[in-house]
């Protein structure tokens, strides 16, 4: 198959940039002796050319990791705000997580900007042609693809119009994945804050550990999940272009391996596996309440938990109403008033949720007039801590949306690669008049 050589300055797109504008392919070998165009300005660019002109790509990787760190710092300190009675060690290990996840976030903002360089002169152009050479270097082609340190693939395209297409829909679909992540970096981080924190004030280390352990299984699972997904999509997808099997087969193929064991300075909270879809027990382990059903998320439980709080927010502040007109009655004398009586025949008669009204009652679960007013008292703190559960509930909710959104990131990644190899077949028809034969 015929394709062009590729002369300085020639469009690239690439599948990690974040905004929709090509840039273009410049020589950074010493001394060029072969050129498109009798000005000679314009070197054809051979395997050693690793670069691009003036104004690097914003790239997808430092600002996935800078909004994955932020908003799971962020997370944590929402999760931890939402504990029940935390002790104050374990607030201050959590605000310590938070701010360092929080300054990762920051110090990978200043690297957007600025990846390029770098990542592109310590990656290697794949399909470059076997057998022509410039100045002892095997020539790149149309078909040639330029596989980033930093994870990316680029490629030449001739025509503006067409770069400046495919750029737009891949900086969409970049932007629509560092969202979804986004996302589930906030709810993994709050879940953590949460499970972990409570686990371990239920059960010590052993309540931490079988959330590690959790978490460990169920990041396993996801990666193994997110490959057969990207197997998948290779396997079904744009079977007529060569570019797209090309970029499959010999420049970026499928592997189980995770980015974070690769390089673990990389890793980002994405990578974590979110704990807040657990059902934790009283004692905090893993088994869920009736000690049979599957540690998970269980949609029965949360609606019954959301009316259960939600009522008794409700309860709590008809009851706090009437518990106002006892203020200043001495607790001896409430079984005086009618007042102090009609609460107590409500509280008989179940008009208020046990949790509501336990303090009124005795060893033997009788009503105690002389109770209420502490019980007025103690409301307060009762309703924020049902304002807690439905925050903790939120979380729960989120998380377990957010649950799948690493395979919705996956997708929209591997679309940003379909688009690069829809615009080499868009722009094959384009290119200089001196061919490679076979290239």
């Amino acid at each position: 198959m015929s394709a062009s050589y590729i002369p300085k300055d020639v469009y690239a797109i690439c599948t990690f940039q974040t905004d929709s504008e090509p840039r273009q392919f410049i020589d950074t070998r010493s001394s060029p002796t072969v050129f498109y165009g009798q000005d000679k300005k314009r070197p054809l660019l051979t395997v050693a050319d690793r670069n691009i002109r003036d104004k690097e790509f914003p790239c997808k990787n430092p600002k996935n990791a800078m909004w994955s760190f932020l908003c799971f710092g962020a997370g944590i300190l929402v999760g931890l705000a939402l504990l029940s009675n935390p002790v104050g060690w374990v607030i201050a290990i959590g605000i310590g997580v938070a701010a360092v996840s929080v300054a990762a976030g920051v110090y990978q903002s200043t690297k957007i900007n600025h990846m390029c360089t770098g990542s592109l002169e310590n990656g290697s152009w794949k399909i470059e042609h076997m057998t022509v050479r410039f100045d002892q270097k095997n020539a790149i082609t149309q078909n040639s693809m330029l596989s980033c340190d930093a994870g990316g693939i680029l490629t030449p395209i001739f025509s503006y119009a067409v770069a400046k297409k495919y750029a737009q829909q891949i900086d969409s679909n970049n932007s629509k994945e560092i969202g979804f992540n986004a996302f589930a970096s906030f709810f993994g981080g709050a879940g953590l804050a949460i499970f972990a924190g409570e686990a371990f004030m239920a059960a010590g280390i052993g309540g931490l550990g079988k959330v590690a352990l959790w978490m460990g299984g169920t990041m396993l699972a996801m990666n193994e999940l997110t490959y057969q997904e990207r197997e998948a999509i290779r396997n079904n997808s744009l079977e007529d272009n060569t570019h797209y099997q090309d970029m499959n087969e010999k420049v970026d193929e499928n592997s189980r391996i995770p980015g974070y064991i690769k390089d673990p300075l990389n890793a980002t909270p994405g990578d974590l596996a979110s704990p807040d879809i657990l059902e934790l027990n009283e004692k905090g382990g893993l088994a869920s309440r009736d000690g049979k059903t599957p540690i998970f998320f269980n949609g029965k439980w949360y609606v019954q938990d959301w009316q259960k709080n939600l009522i008794e927010i409700k309860q709590g502040t008809a009851l706090s109403k009437d518990l106002s007109v006892l203020e200043g009655v001495n607790s001896r004398e409430v079984w005086k008033t009618p007042e102090g009586k009609a609460i107590v025949e409500n509280i008989r008669n179940g008009k208020y949720s046990e949790s509501l009204v336990q303090t009124a009652k005795d060893g033997l679960g009788r009503v105690r007039p002389r109770n209420l007013p502490n019980l007025a008292k103690e409301l307060p703190a009762l309703k924020l801590q049902n304002i807690k559960n439905i925050g903790k509930l939120g979380v729960k909710g989120g998380g377990f949306i957010g649950f799948f959104f690493p395979f919705i990131a996956t997708g929209f990644s591997e679309e940003s690669r379909k688009a690069l190899a829809n615009a080499m077949a868009e722009d094959a028809g384009n290119g200089i008049n001196i061919v490679a034969n076979n290239a």
